[in-house]
């Protein structure tokens, strides 16, 4: 790729901006005080999309800027530190089966990945006996014939669909316009069988039933590799996690680029042609031949672009929601659950904590006991109107029905509501509402002239996990490199 230099993008000094040869000008109106740069490509977001771009383009030769917004490293993915100075994922933390890119990264940089805890041992789960008790199932344990049987009709559409373009199905206007909830009313008459499946799938987007198109959502669930690999350990999306945690894996992909990555640069604007662009900080203006814009569609859709972007790509950023959940990290001075031979594990989908996990790093590096609770969709907007510590008791109680009267004290007590987080806004990724999957097709991850996008939400292997992102940051990168 050939070097580029601020004077052939911007012929000189001021505010006149040339792309390259062309002899289109615009205006680029930016504060005095900004500090101007000049690269072969300017990535939008220090995300694990983002940089994973960035470094791949920085190997092929390519010299890159990182505008991030926020004032740290990760993006959804976040590591805090334990009492015993060991690690807790706040946001993503597993790797798993055919998650092929995730695990290159985490050797590449040199870390290291260790089996999910808890493995072999029982879980608690709500049954669909009209008394719904709490029982003690093992790991192993198959749901129960009613869900299973729903289970296996949405894999059955999900087999269907093509995970690169879910509008070419050839009933996609029809499957875009029947929501989840709607799907489930035609697939089971059993009322509670409908709310357990409403919850667990509705898991994957961290949407309510009624908000998504059961296209959009078997489009997921074929892009991870249907139900059971979503759900499972052992074999499945959460098989491992790694050593130290996943932030520290973005980190060190950061510290290979070096000063090349900003950050507390919120992007506001983007001023493009066919040839280069000019990306607007607060403090830094860009000059580039291409862009990489690696954030969620929605906050994509709030910088200002000039010339405004075309039709279809203006309404996917209007029609796309990010996914509501609140992640519950409850540490304990020990796994105590394991002496009642629980694993950790489990889920009630009458509860508003429906599902929890063993999220306690490996005996040698921690005696802590971390347990990850998560609060999906209209649950996590139910419990978000309670006081912070209403609510921390109501979700302990939850853990206590499940895990025993130790679970109501734990050491520490974290809740990450993704949602509240200005430049999230929404976790563990998005989805198009009904009509527009059929609609849109493949605008999400199209380029625009110079623009390229990524994050997990463009990928078509498994979006809403890091793998998800990684993916589509060589993508991105891929379609540079060619161009």
């Amino acid at each position: 790729m050939p070097k580029i230099t601020r004077r052939s993008i911007l012929g000189g000094v001021g505010a006149t901006v040339v792309m390259g040869s062309a002899d289109l000008r615009l205006a680029a109106a930016k504060p005095s005080t900004t500090t101007d740069l000049t690269a072969d490509v300017c990535v939008v977001g220090a995300g694990f999309a983002g940089l994973t771009a960035a470094y791949r383009l920085q190997q092929a030769g390519a010299s890159v800027i990182v505008l991030e917004a926020r004032n740290r490293i990760g993006g959804r993915s976040w590591t805090g530190k334990a009492p015993d100075g060991s690690w807790v994922d706040w946001g993503g933390q597993w790797v798993g089966k055919t998650q092929d890119r995730f695990y290159a990264l985490i050797e590449e940089m040199g870390a290291k990945w260790y089996r999910s805890q808890g493995e072999g041992l029982k879980y608690v789960r709500r049954t669909l006996t009209p008394d719904r008790k709490l029982q003690q199932i093992g790991d192993n344990a198959d749901d129960p014939k009613p869900i299973s049987a729903i289970y296996r009709q949405i894999d059955r559409l999900a087999r269907t669909i093509d995970p690169k373009a879910p509008w070419a199905h050839k009933d996609a206007l029809r499957l875009d316009g029947v929501t989840f909830s709607q799907w489930l009313r035609q697939a089971s008459d059993n009322e509670e069988v409908r709310r357990w499946a409403g919850v667990e799938i509705g898991s994957v987007p961290c949407a309510s039933p009624q908000e998504i198109s059961i296209l959009h959502l078997a489009w997921l669930i074929r892009s991870c590799n249907y139900i059971n690999m979503l759900f499972s350990f052992s074999g499945g999306a959460q098989q491992d996690r790694v050593i130290g945690g996943t932030q520290p894996v973005a980190q060190r992909v950061a510290a290979k680029l070096g000063d090349a990555v900003k950050l507390g640069e919120p992007v506001r604007r983007i001023e493009w042609r066919p040839r280069g662009a000019v990306v607007q900080s607060d403090q830094i203006s860009v000059a580039a031949r291409h862009v990489i814009i690696a954030v969620p569609p929605h906050l994509a859709g709030a910088i200002e672009f000039e010339p405004t972007l075309p039709t279809h790509r203006v309404q996917v950023t209007q029609r796309w929601a990010q996914g509501l959940v609140i992640k519950v990290s409850m540490v304990y001075s020990e796994p105590f659950w394991r002496e009642a031979g629980l694993s950790g594990k489990s889920f009630d989908y009458t509860a508003l904590m429906s599902e929890t996990a063993d999220s306690s790093a490996p005996p040698e590096h921690s005696r802590l006991g971390v347990l990850t609770g998560f609060v999906y969709a209209d649950s996590a907007r139910k419990v978000s109107l309670l006081g912070a510590g209403e609510r921390k008791k109501t979700l302990l109680g939850e853990a206590a029905q499940r895990f025993g009267q130790k679970a109501l004290e734990p050491m520490e007590y974290h809740e990450s509501n993704w949602t509240m987080l200005q430049w999230t806004r929404g976790c563990f990724t998005g989805f198009l509402t009904p009509g527009a999957t059929a609609l849109f097709g493949s605008a999400v991850r199209d380029p625009v002239g110079p623009l390229h996008w990524a994050g997990t939400e463009t990928a078509t292997e498994w979006p809403s996990f890091i793998e998800g992102a990684i993916r589509s940051g060589e993508r991105a990168a891929a379609e540079i490199r060619k161009a």
